[in-house]
């Protein structure tokens, strides 16, 4: 009976239900839309840069640095200390039995792979151009197993390197800025005064900005002679089997080693905040569409009480109590909720498809020919439930005020 009496209140009022529905499809939407382009340019980012750069990173140094003339003498920390004429030791930064650790490490669990790296910065020139770069040696077998820039290379082979002397893997960035082509040799400079002619043997393109306009890759060996750094290795890159648990893994191999190592959410922290920030942002205004929708759905519903007093009244008489006339309205908002998630995610669903056949080429923190969208069946419940809930919320108050009329005080106004 309720249900029976609730659908013909609502195809009565057809024009208005489409408006409600309409916003309620419309808002749900957005909101997918939104929430699917935020995270596809997240989840580029934190992929692309964990796969290309390790899950953890083991550094020279301990994490607090502490000096060496304090640590011997010991003062009072109220006491004021006055130091003269002292020269630091001049000490190369490095990982002290890298082999050895590499090996343990390998055997831990959570671990895959993990590969030794020598790391600096050097200048490269080519005619007229010079550009800043982080030079990176490696060992080409062993950084495949622990990153995917092999698989990330767009010319040249990464396995070049072991085949030509002084060979250097670039970014596209890079290559970009400096105007050089594949095969061409350009000039690095270290800032201790190394410098050797090295042949561009390969172009990669993670798609991170930051890591295609900075970083080249040269072999361990030929990079510890440019950076004056012999026998050095100032870096081990790990990769682990679950990338989403680097950071108990991190914590567990710097109380093994005694070196900083840092997990990729800790390298990334900085970038991972502004996603955070913005994903707040887009919820905050995907959310007010929401609620403007159930404003639209409250509206209406109150209007068609006001219309339909007599009606209640009538209907209260005959025996339908609170309760009743309450169900009837609140499955009017359940209806409207219901068909307006429906669609809007069905239209959220086509929105998505459509976004990502646009030829946009987008080149910021990340790069990519057209927009990056993430989709998930979470992503689809939580639009389809959100809504739901905030429609029905809304449809509590004039359901709840048709059914305080009274309907003899009904009756007597009526006359």
């Amino acid at each position: 009976m309720r249900w029976f009496i609730s659908t013909r209140y609502f195809f009565a009022h057809k024009r208005q239900s489409l408006v409600c529905i309409a916003g309620v499809a419309i808002s749900v939407t957005m909101f997918i839309a939104m929430v699917s382009m935020m995270n596809g340019f997240s989840d580029k980012f934190i992929i692309e840069t964990v796969e290309s750069s390790g899950h953890v990173t083991v550094h020279d140094e301990p994490r607090e640095r502490e000096t060496q003339i304090l640590q011997r003498l010991h003062p009072d920390p109220d006491a004021l200390l006055v130091i003269q004429r002292t020269k630091p030791r001049e000490t190369t930064k490095q990982i002290k039995n890298p082999t050895g650790l590499i090996a343990q490490l390998r055997r831990m669990p959570g671990v895959l792979a993990a590969a030794p790296e020598v790391t600096g910065e050097a200048i490269a020139t080519y005619g007229t151009k010079n550009v800043n770069m982080q030079i990176v040696g490696i060992e080409p077998e062993q950084q495949v197993r622990v990153t995917t820039i092999g698989e990330d290379v767009i010319e040249g082979d990464f396995t070049r390197l072991r085949k030509s002397a002084d060979g250097v893997v670039i970014g596209s960035g890079l290559q970009k800025v400096l105007g050089a082509k594949l095969d061409d040799t350009i000039v690095l400079t270290s800032n201790t005064g190394g410098r050797t002619n090295a042949r561009i043997v390969g172009v990669f393109e993670t798609g991170v900005t930051p890591v295609d306009y900075s970083r080249a890759y040269m072999l361990i060996n030929s990079s510890q002679t440019l950076l004056d750094k012999k026998n050095v290795i100032n870096r081990i890159v790990i990769r682990s089997t679950d990338y989403t648990k680097a950071e108990p893994l991190a914590k567990q191999i710097e109380q093994l080693c005694g070196y900083k190592t840092e997990s990729w959410q800790e390298a990334s922290a900085n970038f991972l905040k502004i996603f955070k920030v913005q994903t707040v942002i887009t919820y905050v205004i995907t959310g007010a569409l929401l609620i403007v929708a159930a404003f639209g759905v409250l509206n209406i519903l109150i209007m068609a009480v006001l219309e339909r007093v007599n009606d209640i009244a009538i209907l209260k008489s005959f025996g339908l109590s609170r309760g009743d006339v309450t169900l009837v309205y609140m499955f009017q908002g359940l209806v409207i909720g219901l068909i307006g998630a429906i669609a809007g995610v069905l239209l959220g669903k086509l929105t998505i498809a459509g976004l990502r056949r646009l030829p946009i080429q987008v080149e910021g923190l990340v790069k990519s020919e057209g927009l990056l969208m993430s989709e998930s069946p979470g992503l689809y419940i939580q639009a389809f439930v959100s809504a739901l809930i905030i429609v029905i919320f809304a449809a509590m108050y004039p359901a709840r005020r048709a059914a305080k009329y009274d309907p003899v005080e009904v009756i007597r106004g009526a006359h």
